[in-house]
């Protein structure tokens, strides 16, 4: 099987002196690590680029990729990450992940909260702020929230832009300055004390799926939270959390009714807070997470025994389940496979 791989890195648009705004890239160390690792379980891999590159091939007649891996993030748009799925439909060509409607949904951190609210799941109290918005109206919805406040522009991922705020007067300067950065719609929050929770699950069928329950190391409070810069520095592990069963069952129950109402396919990650008291709070889902050694997918795999190669493999194999695409057998685990 010819297997494409779709992704995005920085340099591939002129983003100028806003490049430091967007962090949702994957690096190309990354990306080529991943291209090696589905080579070395089989699949013959093409680097196919982004959005405007693969048109351009499709265009061309040059396109003979018989599956496409999707890793592309796109920018400055709310269809940002459905884009390139609405480009393969449109020309019949069967890709890995989330469509390009769940894909927009779930960029859309308000919408997904919404939609949370709607299934009887706890989410921390929000609001959004337009461009355009007063600042005596964001101060009327400030003085509504408990503090601190946690800001975001609401259609960006990997902690773009995001803060915490103790005071309403530093909350209102925030929003403004974000709103000024990203010129879109800000979500703001209340800040929830508690660990932070990341679920990732592989997979298409009801509690059938390769799943767990991830933190890192290095939380030491409730205060904690993970920021863009902790993540570039990357001076922490996840690790694998060990909750009491009730707390895990609702997870894979909250989880589980999320990945399918929103209509996630194939993999996804959802990202939670759990309080002392054990509510627990969704804070956002992400159908197109980053996939490296290390990473939360990564150890999630290695609690069902699985290396790097292996877990990825199966991402793969549940598309392929999912399309009716014929299974390539995993090749055995190699010492250069993790």
């Amino acid at each position: 099987m010819r297997l494409g791989i779709a992704y995005d890195t920085q340099d591939m648009y002129n983003l100028g002196t806003d490049s430091s705004l967007y962090c949702d890239f994957d690096d190309i160390e990354t990306i080529t690590t991943l291209k090696h690792i589905l080579a070395s379980i089989g699949y013959q891999t093409v680097m196919l680029g982004n959005t405007e590159h693969v048109a351009q091939l499709i265009q061309n007649g040059q396109f003979q990729c018989d599956l496409v891996f999707n890793l592309v993030e796109g920018v400055k748009s709310r269809n940002r990450e459905g884009l390139l799925p609405a480009l393969l439909e449109i020309y019949n060509i069967p890709y890995i992940g989330t469509d390009a409607f769940g894909l927009s949904l779930t960029l859309n951190k308000a919408l997904t909260k919404m939609l949370a609210e709607r299934l009887g799941i706890l989410t921390p109290k929000f609001f959004t702020v337009a461009p355009d918005c007063p600042v005596e109206s964001i101060r009327e919805l400030l003085g509504a929230m408990s503090m601190p406040v946690i800001i975001k522009p609401n259609i960006e991922g990997n902690s773009s832009g995001i803060s915490v705020e103790q005071t309403v007067a530093k909350a209102i300067e925030k929003i403004s300055y974000t709103l000024e950065q990203y010129k879109t719609a800000i979500l703001c929050e209340e800040f929830i004390f508690g660990q932070e929770i990341t679920v990732p699950f592989i997979g298409n069928k009801p509690f059938d799926m390769i799943w767990g329950i991830t933190g890192v190391d290095i939380q030491r409070n409730d205060e904690f939270w993970l920021t863009s810069e902790m993540k570039m520095l990357g001076d922490y592990n996840n690790i694998i959390l060990n909750l009491p069963k009730t707390t895990e069952e609702a997870f894979q129950r909250i989880s589980t009714k999320l990945f399918f109402e929103i209509g996630c396919r194939d993999f996804a990650r959802f990202d939670y807070r759990l309080t002392k008291s054990g509510d627990i709070y969704f804070i956002e889902v992400n159908p197109l997470p980053s996939l490296f050694a290390g990473g939360s997918f990564d150890i999630v795999g290695e609690q069902y025994g699985y290396t790097f190669a292996e877990t990825v493999g199966h991402i793969v194999e549940a598309a392929c389940k999912r399309m009716s695409i014929p299974k390539i057998e995993i090749l055995p685990r190699t010492n250069d496979d993790h």
